[in-house]
């Protein structure tokens, strides 16, 4: 398997931002290395840079993981979230 590198923006609303989904990704994924590149969290509403390092099957169950927790996943900068 080769190993990729996805940049995305993570959006936390609808109360999803008052539950520790990074640290449950920590311990569900940790064969995926992940690095908070930007952070800003408030009351209503939490956004952050998210960048994934690890084999592709992986990052896009952790992907998955994390929309299945209601968070809103977008690439950084138009990407894709399938290019490595």
């Amino acid at each position: 398997m080769s190993q990729s590198t996805r940049k995305v923006w993570l959006t936390f609303e609808g109360g999803c931002q008052d539950q520790p989904v990074i640290w449950k990704l920590s311990q569900e994924f940790p064969d995926v290395i992940f690095d908070i590149r930007q952070a800003s969290i408030g009351k209503a509403i939490g956004i952050m840079a998210l960048q994934f390092t690890g084999e592709d099957d992986r990052l896009s169950q952790a992907i998955e993981f994390i929309i299945s927790h209601g968070v809103k996943v977008d690439p950084v900068e138009g990407g894709s979230l399938v290019e490595g």
